[in-house]
């Protein structure tokens, strides 16, 4: 059995992650070692034999981004941190190569699943264009032509061979990762929470990328969804679909980070159609479940030569109910009001948590208000910080949705800043269309009792007069809690410069 922990080295571990992070440092390695000592034998080997393939100056950035390219798992989530910009530079570099790979299915095996799964292709009337034009962590795509419909171009999306059983034994892997984590919490240094569980979620929703046929539901879904969007492409459905293999429209196109811009105007454009469609749209839906894509990495992102945005591989996409919408923008009207209580309560109705004692979230709710009073703005990104703390916090347990969801909200504000843009155009593009739609609601507003939030902001008119009647409190609240702050902060200097002196 190959001893892992002597292999990871903690200094290379060290040399990616930012000293502001160096606390998740031994966890990451201890994490990293549980799981790659839990692989099969034979797996086992092959990652080693992958590893020796590389030069002996190879950086552990590059190691990291090979060893993610051996297991599929580690592989979905390289991709997801490939534009985290908490990571460093080079790492996030060689993570991005995950995003597309070429293919190393063999067409003949593509074949071989294709009649499996469909039957003869020349009776179907469809004519295979290879290569294959990309791999993913658990698909290959290959190009077609269906004759019978004026040779109409697609795309089949194949789950590669096998891969259904590496996966869940990978998955099976994270759940045991959260039991380590659990058990070491005080010897790593890290918060004691519920690591199992939060693992066991984040490994509920990976087993969707092989469940072709939810993804097909979720296909079908986003294009009746954004048909009415002239700037917004998702590809349409074929005939030819399986549990195993998916046939989709054909989109020809440049990932958005990839993409050469005439100048920043350009960049800003496209940065805020990216925002408008993934975030805005479905923040702001009438339906009751919105649907969010949940992989918005650069692979699945493309710009079309008509301008348009290309949304692919909704595999992972995940549905968020009226009630958590409400309890996002209930955080941030407690946000703006400076009323932790509202921002508890809202907490509480997004967290899972039941029984025994409600968890402490105030201190976290004031660090955030704090960093909002030294002028940080209660949109998207404060909400993710937020989030972020929350839930370190004893006691606070967020679904699978959710945990999915920071982590779309994190590659996808990485995705906007390699595009070239200013990473707050998020909240910009979501104040504008929140307030868009507050005016077209205010019509229909005359007719709706007080605490109705049916309207796409989520407001009712109680939430409206609410505000309007504690300005004057907010106000007053704000200076004085910026002075105590202010207050605070010199005096903690004063007694730092003291200790330096003596």
């Amino acid at each position: 059995m190959t001893d892992w922990d002597l292999l990871i080295d903690e200094a290379a571990i060290a040399s990616v992650v930012p000293e502001q992070y160096a606390h998740y440092r031994r966890p990451l390695r201890g994490a990293l070692t549980v799981f790659l000592e839990g692989l099969p034998e034979e797996h086992q080997t092959a990652v080693l034999v992958d590893q020796a393939m590389l030069a002996p100056t190879a950086t552990i950035s590059e190691r990291l981004a090979r060893l993610a390219r051996s297991c599929p798992a580690l592989h979905k989530l390289g991709q997801t941190l490939a534009r985290d910009r908490r990571l460093l530079p080079e790492l996030r570099l060689q993570l991005q190569k995950l995003e597309s790979l070429p293919p190393s299915t063999s067409l003949k095996d593509i074949r071989k699943i294709l009649v499996r799964e469909l039957g003869r292709l020349d009776r179907l009337g469809v004519v295979l264009e290879p290569p294959a034009l990309a791999e993913a962590s658990v698909a290959v795509v290959i190009p077609f032509r269906h004759q019978e419909s004026g040779a109409c171009e697609g795309v089949f999306k194949i789950l590669k061979p096998g891969i259904e059983e590496r996966l869940e034994e990978e998955l099976s892997l994270l759940e045991r990762v959260g039991s380590y984590l659990d058990e070491e919490c005080e010897e790593l240094g890290i918060p004691r929470l519920d690591y199992r569980e939060s693992f066991e979620g984040l490994a509920e929703r990976l087993r969707h990328e092989v469940r072709l046929d939810l993804e097909q539901r979720h296909l079908a879904k986003a294009h009746t969804a954004y048909a009415g969007e002239p700037q917004i492409h998702v590809p349409a459905l074929r005939d030819f679909c399986s549990l195993r293999v998916t046939a989709m429209e054909r989109v020809y196109g440049d990932k958005v980070t990839d993409h050469r811009f005439d100048d920043a105007a350009d960049r800003r454009w496209c940065a805020e159609l990216v925002v408008t469609a993934l975030l805005a749209r479905p923040i702001l839906s009438t339906s009751d479940d919105a649907l969010f894509h949940g992989d918005p990495h650069a692979g699945n992102l493309l710009l079309t030569p008509e301008r348009r945005l290309a949304i692919l591989d909704w595999s992972l996409a995940t549905t968020l109910s009226e009630k958590k919408r409400v309890a996002f923008v209930q955080i941030v009207l407690g946000a703006v009001t400076l009323d932790a209580g509202r921002i508890a309560g809202a907490l509480a109705a997004l967290s899972e948590h039941q029984g025994g004692d409600a968890p402490d979230v105030m201190p976290t709710i004031e660090m955030s208000l704090k960093r909002m009073r030294m002028g940080r703005l209660p949109g998207l990104l404060w909400l993710t910080g937020l989030l972020d703390n929350a839930v370190q916090v004893p006691g606070i347990h967020f679904s699978g949705e959710l945990l999915l969801l920071r982590k779309m909200l994190h590659a996808l504000e990485g995705v906007i800043a390699d595009i070239g843009a200013d990473r707050t155009s998020i909240d910009a593009v979501l104040l504008s269309e929140f307030f868009t739609h507050l005016a077209r609601e205010w019509p229909h507003r005359w007719l709706a009792m007080p605490g109705s939030r049916a309207f796409p902001t989520r407001l009712s008119n109680a939430d409206l007069v609410g505000v309007m009647m504690n300005l004057p409190l907010t106000a007053t609240r704000f200076w004085l809690d910026r002075g105590l702050d202010a207050l605070q902060e010199s005096v903690a200097s004063w007694y730092g410069s003291r200790s330096n002196a003596s």
